[in-house]
C-alpha cells in the first residue's frame, strides 16, 4: 500500500489526462499519431484516438468499403477502418508502448467542433491533428480542421505534417514557380511584338 500524503493532487490529475490523436486515415494523420506515441511514451499519458465521422448532412464523407455491392452503414466502415489503420501503424511501429495501448472513438459530427468537445470531455492535456496543408480555393472553400481546431481549443494543440505533405508542397511551389515565368515571358514576348 502506498502512502499518499504530501501528493501533489494537480500531478496527479494531470498524469491521467490522454492525448487525444484526430484521425483522418492519412499521411498526415499517421505523422501525427506517431509524433503524440513519442510524446505519450516521454511523459507517460495514454492515447486515444479519435475518428469523426462525417455528417453526410452538413459536409461530404468519404469512406469506401471492401466489400463491393454491400451497403454498410458509415460508422461500419469507419470503425473496420480505425481498426485496420491501428493495426497498421502497430505492426509498423511495434516498439511504440503508447501505441500498443490507444484506446478508440469514433462520432459523428463535423470534425473541428467534435474534436474539441470530445477533448474537453475527456480532459485531454492535448490535441495532436496532422494538417493536410491545403492552399488556395481548396483552403478557402472548405476551410483547415487543424486551424479550426487550433482556434476553438482552450488547450494546447500540436499540428504535424508528413514529410509526404510537404514534399508534395515543395512539387507544388515549383510548379507554379514554373507557370509564373513561362507566363511572365508569354507576357514580355507579347508586349515586344506590340512595340
Amino acid at each position: 500500500m502506498t502512502n499518499n500524503q504530501g501528493a501533489n493532487p494537480q500531478a496527479e490529475t494531470e498524469q491521467d489526462q490522454p492525448i487525444l490523436v484526430a484521425i483522418d486515415f492519412s499521411d498526415d494523420s499517421r505523422a501525427a499519431l506517431l509524433w503524440a506515441c513519442d510524446y505519450a511514451d516521454c511523459v507517460g499519458a495514454r492515447l486515444i484516438l479519435l475518428h469523426v465521422i462525417h455528417d453526410p448532412a452538413s459536409s461530404p464523407g468519404f469512406y469506401h468499403s471492401e466489400s463491393p455491392g454491400q451497403m454498410q452503414p458509415m460508422k461500419d466502415v469507419a470503425e473496420s477502418m480505425m481498426n485496420d489503420f491501428l493495426a497498421d501503424m502497430t505492426k509498423k511501429h511495434p516498439h511504440s508502448e503508447a501505441l500498443k495501448t490507444a484506446d478508440t472513438r469514433l462520432v459523428k459530427g463535423l470534425p473541428p467542433g467534435r474534436i474539441v468537445e470530445v477533448a474537453g470531455l475527456l480532459k485531454a492535456k492535448l490535441i495532436v491533428i496532422g494538417n493536410r496543408g491545403m492552399t488556395g480555393l481548396d483552403h478557402m472553400l472548405l476551410g483547415s480542421v487543424a486551424e479550426r481546431v487550433v482556434e476553438l481549443a482552450p488547450g494546447p494543440v500540436v499540428v504535424v505534417k508528413s514529410e509526404n505533405s510537404t514534399r508534395k508542397k515543395k512539387k507544388k511551389d515549383k510548379k507554379q514557380k514554373k507557370d509564373k515565368k513561362r507566363l511572365k515571358d508569354m507576357l514580355a514576348k507579347h508586349g515586344n511584338a506590340d512595340g
